[in-house]
C-alpha cells in the first residue's frame, strides 16, 4: 500500500507540513536573493512581465490546491456518508430479523451485535493494520454464519416475504463492509501532490524573485504567504490518510446502533 501513495503519506501530517513550510520559506528567500542581485540590470518592462507571470502561476496553484481539496473533501464525505449507511443497513437488518421465529431470528440479532462490534473495531484501528485486518476477519465469518442463517429460513418457505427483505438487507449490509474498504484505499492520485507542490514552489521561487527586483524584503508578506501554502496542502494530505491522519470520519453512527441493539 505504502507504494501507491506520495511520499508525504510517509510521514505525520504536522511533520510533512512543517518541512513543506521549511522549503517554501527558503525559496522564497532564495528567489528574493538572485532578485536582487540582478534587480539593476531588468529594466520596468522586464520586470512587469515577471510581476504578470507571478500572478498567472500563483493563480494557477488557486485552482489546483482548490481543486485537490474539493477531491479530498469528496473522499472524506464519502466515508462519512458510508459509515451511516452502513449502520443503518445493519438496523434494517436486525429489525428485519425480528420477525423471523426462532431459532434462526434470534440467533441472527445476536450475530447482527457482534457484527456492529467487529465494524467498531474496524473504524478504531487507525494504523494498526493487524487489528483492521482482525476485525475484517471476524466481519466476514460473521457474514457467513448471517447469510446461512438466512438462507435457511428462506428455504423454508420461498415466498416469504420476510425472508426476502432480510436477505435483501443483509445484501446492502455486506455490500456497504466491501464499499467502507475500497473509500478507505481511495486516494487522491500521488502525481496531483507533488504537481501541487511543485507550482507551489515555482510561485514561492517567482513571489521572492519579485520582491528582490524591487529590492524590498517584505519578510511578513513571504511568511504568511509560505504558511498559507504549507497549511492547505497540509490539510489536503491530513484528509486524504483515513487511517492516520488527525481528520476521521465520525463513527458516533456505529455507535449510536450499538447502544440501540445492545437495549434490544
Amino acid at each position: 500500500m505504502a507504494s501507491s501513495v506520495d511520499f508525504s503519506y510517509a510521514m505525520p501530517v504536522w511533520l510533512f507540513a512543517l518541512l513543506f513550510l521549511a522549503l517554501i520559506l527558503a525559496t522564497t528567500e532564495l528567489g528574493f536573493r538572485y532578485g536582487r542581485r540582478t534587480g539593476a540590470r531588468q529594466d520596468e518592462a522586464e520586470k512587469s512581465f515577471i510581476g504578470a507571470v507571478e500572478g498567472g502561476i500563483l493563480a494557477v496553484l488557486g485552482l489546483l490546491l482548490g481543486f485537490t481539496m474539493n477531491m479530498a473533501v469528496n473522499r472524506f464525505d464519502a466515508r462519512r456518508h458510508l459509515v451511516l449507511e452502513e449502520a443503518n443497513a445493519i438496523g434494517t437488518s436486525f429489525w428485519r430479523a425480528q420477525m423471523v421465529p426462532a431459532p434462526e431470528g434470534p440467533e441472527m440479532a445476536n450475530l447482527l451485535r457482534n457484527y456492529v462490534e467487529a465494524r467498531l473495531q474496524f473504524g478504531a484501528a487507525g494504523e494498526d493494520s493487524a487489528r483492521m485486518e482482525a476485525a475484517r476477519s471476524r466481519a466476514a465469518v460473521l457474514q457467513t454464519e448471517l447469510w446461512s442463517r438466512a438462507s435457511a429460513f428462506a428455504q423454508k418457505d420461498p415466498r416469504s416475504v420476510p425472508a426476502g427483505l432480510l436477505l435483501q438487507s443483509l445484501n446492502q449490509t455486506f455490500d456497504l463492509e466491501a464499499a467502507r474498504w475500497a473509500a478507505l484505499n481511495a486516494h487522491i492520485p500521488k502525481r496531483v501532490i507533488r504537481v501541487d507542490a511543485i507550482v507551489a514552489v515555482i510561485g514561492a521561487l517567482l513571489a521572492g524573485y519579485n520582491l528582490g527586483l524591487g529590492g524590498r524584503r517584505r519578510a511578513l508578506t513571504l511568511a504568511l504567504f509560505s504558511l498559507c501554502i504549507a497549511l492547505v496542502l497540509g490539510e489536503i494530505v491530513d484528509l486524504d490518510q483515513p487511517r492516520k491522519g488527525t481528520i476521521r470520519e465520525n463513527q458516533q453512527p456505529m455507535n449510536d446502533l450499538q447502544r440501540e441493539l445492545g437495549n434490544k
